[in-house]
């Protein structure tokens, strides 16, 4: 029997554009963190003259209100967490069940995990339930 490598959910992503200059992205994680929310994950992309932040938090709804409050226009995206062994073909071992169900990847980059010897990977798909199944398989 092969080890299971993965363990995956849903979740809930936070995708706002900030102004590409210095203090954009400080402003959005210290507003955050002031506002007692933990920062789960975080991925931040260039643009001309705007980034595009993705963010998972501890409390989506409630960091979604703080940022409006802040005049963000907040973008909801469902994505799965997906829980790696930190170790060769931890990922590859979900990405592949996916491939090999026709899902593709939009975009996935990794955050911190709780546990010392994994990696949380989010990953948007157009379809988290159907993916979920799948990779849960």
């Amino acid at each position: 029997m092969t080890k299971k490598l993965f363990s995956a959910k849903a979740g809930k992503q936070i995708s706002i554009f900030i102004e590409n200059r210095p203090g954009s992205l400080a402003a959005v994680i210290d507003l955050l963190g002031a506002s007692g929310f933990n920062m789960i994950a975080l991925s931040l992309s260039e643009g001309l003259e705007l980034g595009y932040l993705r963010i998972v938090v501890d409390n989506h709804e409630e960091a979604k209100k703080v940022l409006h409050a802040k005049g963000h226009l907040v973008i909801d995206r469902d994505i799965i967490l997906v829980e790696v062994a930190n170790e060769p073909g931890g990922l590859a071992s979900a990405i592949d069940k996916l491939v090999q169900a026709q899902i593709n990847v939009e975009y996935a980059y990794s955050a911190n995990s709780l546990k010392n010897d994994h990696s949380l990977i989010v990953i948007k798909v157009g379809d988290v339930a159907k993916a979920l199944k799948i990779v849960e398989a």
